[in-house]
C-alpha cells in the first residue's frame, strides 16, 4: 500500500492494476471507483485511464520486455512491484507523449511510496538498463524469429492459444488486424432514445453541452461522442435523451423487426440496452417481457426503463433455460443476446483477454444450446428469433444456429441484411444470412447476428 494518500494519476492507476490483477476484479468497474473519490482533473483521470487500459492491453507483450531485463522472476515480485514496472515499460514503448526519463522517475517514486528503498533502487536498475540497451527488449525485431501465431501473440499482446483459434477460423491477415485494433481505444456511443428525441436533435443538445457528436454511420439512432468527463453528468442523459450502447449491439432490436401490436421476449435481458431498444422502436407500444436470472440487474433495467421513458417493458426474473409453459408458443419476437465468451470486446474490456479459458467453451457452449432451445419453445407460429452475442467464435455463433435447426426443421433463416436499415447498402459484401461484424473491418465490437422464424406447419 502507498504510503501517502492517493494523488496522482500514476498512484492511482497502480491501485486499478493491482486490485484487478489479485481481487480478480473488473478493469472498468476498479477503475471508475478509484477515481469517483480521486479529485483529479479532466487531464489526469485521462492519463489514469490511458495508463490502467494500456498497460493491461499490452501485459504479455510487457512482460516479455521486463523478462530479458530482471534477473527476478515476475510472477514472484508483490503486485505493486510488478504493475509498477508494467506501467512503466508501457510508458517507455507506447506513449509518446511521455518523456522515456519522466516515466522512469516516476516509477522510482512510485516504488518509494509502495515500497521500499530497495524497490526503488531495483525500479530504478531495470528501467535505466532499458534505457540504455533497448536492442535487448526490442520484441519487435524478437517477434521476426518466430512462428507466425507467437508472432501475432508477441506483437499484440493476445494469449496464444485465441490467436492460434482465430488463425485457424480466419486466417493470418484477419487476426492479425483483429488484434491490432483490439489495442486501440474504442470509441464511445450512445443510443438516441427516439421516444424522446431524434438522433439529429441528440447531436444538437450534446453540442450545446461542449460534447463532440456525430451521426454513426450503421444504426439510425447511433451518435458517437467525445470530449466529456461523465457522462452521467450531462444534461441530455438525465433528461434521458440517450443510453450508453455500441453501434452493433443497436443493431440487434432492428434484427429484430418488432412492431408495436407485438409480444417480444428478451431472454437475457440484464441491464435492459436492448430491451428497452426494443420497447423505444415499439413506441411505447405492445409488450416486452425481459427475462433474466440477476435481480440486480433487472433492478437496474426498471431504473434505466424509467430515465427513459420507456413503459412497455415488464421485468422478470426467471432462469430462462427453464421457464413456465405459460411463455411458450406466444411471442412474435424473441431475442437472445446469449452469454458468451465476450472476444469481440476485449479492446473495451482488455481484462476479458486474461480472463477467458478455453476450456469453458464447452459449458458455453451448452449453455447456450439450452438457451436457444427455450427460445424456440417461445416462438408463436411465424415469429422471428434473433441469436446475438459478443464473440467472435463460430462454435458459439454459426455452429449452434446450425445446430438449432438441424433439431427443429420448421426453422428458416431470414437475411439479417435484409432487416436492418439499409442493411442490404451497408453490408453487401458480407456473405451468408448472418453477420459478424469485426472491429477493425466495421469500427464495432465484434458482434454476431442470426435472425431465424419459425415457419408454420
Amino acid at each position: 500500500m502507498a504510503k501517502k494518500g492517493l494523488t496522482t494519476a500514476r498512484q492511482i492507476a497502480l491501485q486499478v492494476l493491482c486490485t484487478v490483477e489479485t481481487e480478480d476484479a473488473y478493469v472498468h468497474i476498479a477503475l471508475n471507483q478509484y477515481l469517483k473519490g480521486s479529485g483529479l482533473d479532466k487531464r489526469d483521470r485521462a492519463l489514469a485511464t490511458e495508463l490502467v487500459y494500456g498497460t493491461w492491453r499490452r501485459r504479455l507483450t510487457l512482460d516479455w520486455v521486463l523478462e530479458q531485463y530482471s534477473r527476478h522472476p515476475l510472477e514472484k515480485m508483490p503486485a505493486t512491484l510488478r504493475n509498477n514496472l508494467r506501467m512503466a515499460v508501457y510508458q517507455i514503448l507506447f506513449l509518446d507523449s511521455i518523456p522515456a526519463a519522466a516515466a522512469c522517475n516516476e516509477a522510482v517514486e512510485l516504488a518509494k511510496g509502495f515500497g521500499h528503498r530497495g524497490t526503488a533502487g531495483l525500479v530504478n536498475g531495470i528501467l535505466r538498463s532499458l534505457l540504455r540497451e533497448p536492442e535487448k527488449g526490442n520484441y519487435v525485431q524478437a517477434a521476426e524469429r518466430m512462428d507466425l501465431a507467437e508472432r501475432v501473440s508477441l506483437l499484440h499482446s493476445h494469449p496464444l492459444w485465441l490467436v492460434k483459434r482465430w488463425l485457424a477460423e480466419l486466417g493470418p491477415e484477419e487476426t492479425q488486424a483483429l488484434c491490432s485494433a483490439n489495442n486501440l481505444s474504442p470509441p464511445t456511443f450512445v443510443r438516441a432514445n427516439t421516444v424522446k428525441i431524434q438522433p439529429r436533435e441528440l447531436v444538437e443538445a450534446l453540442s450545446r453541452e461542449g460534447v463532440a457528436a456525430t451521426p454513426g454511420k450503421l444504426a439510425p439512432e447511433a451518435v458517437e461522442i467525445s470530449g466529456f468527463s461523465s457522462i452521467t453528468a450531462l444534461q441530455a442523459y438525465q433528461a434521458g435523451y440517450f443510453a450508453v450502447q455500441d453501434e452493433a449491439s443497436m443493431l440487434a432490436a432492428h434484427a429484430l423487426t418488432p412492431r408495436s401490436d407485438e409480444l417480444i421476449y428478451d431472454l437475457c435481458a440484464g441491464l435492459g440496452g436492448k430491451t428497452l431498444h426494443i420497447g423505444a422502436l415499439m413506441e411505447n407500444q405492445g409488450q416486452v417481457l425481459a427475462f433474466d436470472i440477476h435481480p440486480h440487474k433487472l433492478a437496474m433495467l426498471k431504473r434505466t426503463a424509467k430515465r427513459l421513458g420507456i413503459t412497455n417493458v415488464t421485468a422478470i426474473r426467471a432462469d430462462s433455460t427453464d421457464l413456465k409453459s405459460e411463455y411458450f408458443g406466444k411471442a412474435q419476437g424473441v431475442l437472445l443476446d446469449a452469454p458468451c465468451s465476450g472476444w469481440g470486446v476485449i479492446r473495451r474490456k482488455p481484462d476479458i483477454r486474461w480472463r477467458i479459458q478455453p476450456e469453458r467453451e464447452s459449458e458455453l457452449i451448452k449453455l447456450q444450446r439450452q438457451l436457444l432451445v427455450s427460445a424456440y419453445r417461445c416462438l408463436a407460429d411465424g415469429g422471428r428469433l434473433v441469436y446475438s452475442t459478443c464473440t467472435i467464435n463460430r462454435r458459439e455463433n454459426e455452429e449452434n444456429v446450425a445446430w438449432l435447426m438441424r433439431e427443429y426443421p420448421d426453422l428458416e433463416y431470414v437475411d439479417v441484411k435484409k432487416t436492418l436499415p439499409n442493411g442490404p447498402e451497408k453490408f453487401q459484401s458480407e456473405p451468408g444470412n448472418t453477420l459478424q461484424l469485426f472491429p477493425h473491418r466495421h469500427g464495432t465490437d465484434g458482434f454476431f447476428l442470426a435472425v431465424l422464424r419459425k415457419t408454420k406447419i
